[in-house]
């Protein structure tokens, strides 16, 4: 157990003892301080809270979803703008049309020819 955590728990006792009129002696004070630090650890298993290592997992699945989410949006967007832009320049049906990031429009058809 973390001798800081003993301290801060040790100086909040002391303050509620003696704002209840409650006494006790250093080493008395100290147990007890030293028992609280334990029952904070052990917290997360007495109210079936997960532990840190299991909400930070929690978070990253979470977080993995929305994403994996948001990139099939993007792809379904992007596909059906191709499509648009197929359908738009009157190209065959069965030709692969793709968008570039600064909004260049290729054509793949056994070669690349960029579409103007």
């Amino acid at each position: 157990m973390s001798h800081s955590k003993t301290s801060y728990y040790k100086e909040g006792l002391s303050y509620s003892f003696d704002e209840n009129g409650i006494t006790a002696t250093p080493e008395q004070i100290k147990a007890i301080a030293e028992d609280i630090a334990v029952y904070v650890e052990n917290e997360c298993m007495a109210f079936y809270r997960p532990g840190w290592d299991e909400q930070a997992s929690s978070i990253e699945d979470e977080l993995k979803k929305r994403y994996a989410a948001l990139q099939a949006e993007f792809d379904e967007y992007r596909r059906s703008a191709e499509l648009a832009v197929k359908r738009a320049l009157k190209q065959h049906s069965d030709a692969v049309v793709q968008i570039g990031k600064n909004g260049e429009v290729h054509r793949y058809d056994g070669r690349t020819t960029q579409i103007q």
